[in-house]
């Protein structure tokens, strides 16, 4: 069973009096999730921007103007807040790299080393008239478990987050600036994957099964009367897998004899979904995978994709097992 505690936060897109301030209340909040318990924390896109671009705003700065050349250095309030939190940070900044304009995170370990990179793969065609790149996304390792990302416009792609679930992503961290819609809770279930989103408005969670087990921000009254914490924090089970009822379904109650309370198994009857979750520390799905030959969800359609790639005249092969 591998557990991870992860914490999204709605770090507010209100006008700031200057960059210290909005990075001296993000080091507030992550000193928080770090209290909750939390493994990695996740920041909303564009922490270099503190004051918003609606209807002519005077204070607005472009983000030629905003961006960093030493990011380090001009997030060292937020990075030494991790770091004395013990958390491991998804920092999104504006920044120059190679004298080229770039929308990235940085994943800064608890130790403040930068441990990964994701740049954004489908700028906006604003971003692009400033100078942005569209990049290849790449998966990162932490602590055993595969990263990819996505930042704000990225979402409205598939292929950004199907591209990294065939790679095996387990988590995308998704720091934004517009909610991903209900469309992140269609990839999380169509590709067995998690979603990590820190967004002013609306930060959430999404499980693999499409569901969100936290989730909140400027929305609630209460935020915006100044009560609360923007900071929505839960623990995902990474040994927890989902399984197309084709084939797998025939294994269940044997599954269910053998480990009885060291498993869990749901049923998602609208979408012939069971999830196998494992909830023993020795036990982990892959073992349960191997010994019942069981098919990922995931897995199951890429090999029916292949055979139909692979046959010759009208596809619809009558079993996709292998």
């Amino acid at each position: 069973m591998r557990t991870k505690t992860i914490s999204v936060i709605a770090l507010s897109n209100r006008d700031f009096d200057c960059l210290e301030s909005k990075l001296r209340e993000a080091a507030k909040w992550i000193e928080i999730a770090g209290h909750q318990g939390s493994d990695l924390v996740v920041l909303p896109e564009n922490i270099n921007r503190f004051c918003g671009d609606g209807a002519g705003n005077p204070r607005f700065v472009p983000a030629h103007k905003a961006a960093f050349r030493d990011w380090r250095t001009e997030t060292e309030i937020v990075i030494a807040a991790a770091q004395e939190a013990g958390v491991t940070l998804a920092l999104p900044v504006l920044h120059w790299e190679d004298d080229i304009l770039s929308n990235s995170f940085f994943l800064l370990s608890p130790e403040g080393h930068c441990v990964g990179q994701y740049r954004k793969a489908c700028p906006t065609p604003g971003e692009l008239d400033s100078g942005m790149r569209p990049e290849k996304p790449s998966l990162m390792e932490w602590q055993g478990i595969r990263l990819g990302g996505a930042i704000c416009f990225d979402t409205c792609f598939p292929e950004v987050i199907s591209a990294q679930a065939d790679a095996g992503a387990e988590l995308i961290l998704v720091p934004s600036l517009w909610p991903g819609g209900r469309q992140l809770n269609h990839y999380a279930r169509h590709y067995s994957i998690r979603f990590a989103v820190a967004y002013p408005a609306w930060s959430r969670i999404i499980d693999i099964d499409g569901e969100e087990p936290v989730a909140g921000g400027y929305r609630h009254e209460t935020l915006r009367f100044g009560f609360g914490a923007p900071v929505y924090t839960t623990t995902l089970n990474f040994d927890r897998v989902a399984l197309f009822g084709n084939h797998n379904q025939e294994k269940i109650v044997e599954i269910l004899q053998k480990y009885g309370e060291r498993i869990r198994i749901t049923f998602d009857q609208d979408n012939v979904l069971f999830f196998l979750e494992s909830l023993d520390p020795k036990l982990s799905e892959q073992d349960i995978l191997s010994e019942f030959q069981l098919i990922p969800a995931h897995q199951y359609f890429a090999n029916c994709r292949e055979r139909y790639r692979g046959a010759s005249g009208s596809p619809g092969p009558a079993s996709c097992n292998v």
